[in-house]
């Protein structure tokens, strides 16, 4: 018994590491060798937002194209885990991270791949670079392409129809891949469907779609749904932090305003913060003087005359000669 343990250990062993050491992208693209240079560039993306950002730095393996248009990438050193995966290709007159965004000429495509996946590439148009690719092997990528064709039917079809009938379109096609994105049982096509559908715009209307997904892929801890937790404001360390900023308000307010009932109950009488000329002049002002008899009693400009009565009316929160008339002299 221990004797065929030992031998079905080994054919799995034997099997995994044969597995293994086929892992790889290859494929085959006829390019035009006149205008494209023969190598093909691999770029891993680390979140959503960084699909078509480039650098040199990113660019972490390169693999020659031959005359028939075959070319291999060996992804044993890479994660364990599944990743999106950007390849590119250069044209003669471009330096190597160049990328072409859109048009004929568009250089580039994504994939998903690990360490031990088979990912075969194989181009159908001669004629277009990128436009005819199919990638088969690595059963992630068949809902990747469905999702592609979906993303892109918006910019290749031409809306002749009213604005309310390309508004429904869009709403269409955005409810189809949140709905791709609902079924799809790999965590990155199924967050890369929601990119595509554009969830900044469509979150505010389909929140409860958004809880849902979150708490169906809450377990996933890839720099993916790390950064699509930061962009998402139901995240329940938003809510939190949304609390606790509310609370601090509420305290701030709260001690603002028993500063102020403090403040007036030590001084009860508000005519005690008037100066000594401030109050001369607010005597002569219940008394029923006029500016300039004021003027001339305490032997000062008209103007600073002016001046005292309106601070008068500021320190007291009074507003005229009538409201001082009206005031209860007791606080004298």
């Amino acid at each position: 018994m221990l004797k065929y343990k030992f031998v079905i250990f080994l054919l799995v062993s034997f099997t995994s590491q044969n597995l293994r050491s086929q892992s790889g992208i290859s494929g085959q693209i006829i390019i035009d060798t006149a205008i494209w240079k023969p190598e093909v560039y691999l770029s891993i993306i680390s979140n959503f937002n960084d699909m078509y950002s480039m650098s040199n730095e990113i660019i972490f393996e390169k693999a020659n194209i031959d005359p028939s248009g075959k070319f291999t990438f060996n992804m044993q050193f890479l994660p364990d885990n599944d990743n999106l995966y950007r390849l590119h290709f250069s044209k003669k007159t471009d330096p190597p991270a160049s990328l072409i965004i859109g048009g004929k000429d568009e250089n580039h495509f994504f994939l998903i791949a690990n360490n031990h996946s088979i990912v075969q590439i194989r181009d159908t148009i001669d004629s277009d670079i990128i436009k005819g690719i199919i990638i088969e092997g690595y059963y992630p990528n068949q809902i990747l392409q469905q999702v592609n064709a979906i993303a892109t039917y918006l910019d290749s079809t031409k809306f002749n129809g009213s604005i309310i009938k390309t508004s429904l379109i869009r709403s269409s096609v955005f409810e189809k891949l949140r709905q791709v994105a609902d079924t799809c049982s790999n965590p990155l096509v199924s967050l890369y469907a929601l990119y595509k559908s554009k969830f900044e715009q469509n979150y505010p209307t389909n929140q409860q779609f958004y809880k849902n997904f979150l708490s169906k892929w809450r377990k996933e801890q890839s720099s993916y749904f790390v950064e699509f937790r930061k962009e998402i404001p139901i995240s329940g360390k938003k809510n939190i932090w949304y609390y606790l900023i509310i609370c601090c308000i509420i305290f701030v307010l709260g001690y603002l305003t028993s500063k102020t009932i403090t403040k007036l109950k030590k001084n009860p009488n508000p005519i005690a913060d008037l100066s000594l000329q401030q109050r001369k002049i607010f005597a002569l002002l219940i008394e029923g003087k006029s500016n300039k008899e004021i003027s001339e009693l305490l032997n000062i400009e008209l103007s600073t005359v002016k001046t005292h009565i309106n601070r008068i009316y500021s320190k007291l929160g009074l507003n005229s000669r009538k409201d001082i008339a009206n005031l209860n002299m007791d606080q004298k």
